[in-house]
């Protein structure tokens, strides 16, 4: 399998894990109150897709590498993820020495 069909179909699982999960809980939770289920099902769905948005960037932030120009009055930035050592090699050069730093200089 292709490892960007597998970065979806893992992304995929967990956005339906969560939503279930969030829906579960948030069907639990206000069973006690006499909520009704379908006005609880899209509280308990929010719920979900919040805490996996939240995973999702947290995850995002640990695989994801940020190359930026070496001159500090620069602003160019590059960020990677999911790519070989050479890749990221390649990425880190091209920020060191960017075609367009003059249109970002600010002094």
């Amino acid at each position: 399998m292709h490892s960007l069909t597998k970065h979806r179909t893992i992304r995929l699982a967990t956005t339906g894990l969560m939503l279930a999960a969030g829906a579960l809980v948030e069907l639990r939770l206000m069973n006690g109150y006499s909520v009704p289920a379908l006005l609880a099902l899209p509280c308990g769905l929010a719920v979900g897709l919040g805490v996996g948005h939240l995973l999702e960037v947290l995850t995002a932030r640990l695989v994801t590498t940020v190359y930026r120009c070496p001159d500090a009055a620069c602003t160019y930035k590059v960020s990677v993820a999911h790519v070989d050592p050479g890749e990221r090699r390649r990425w880190q050069e091209t920020a060191a020495a960017h075609p367009v730093h003059e249109l970002n200089y600010r002094p």
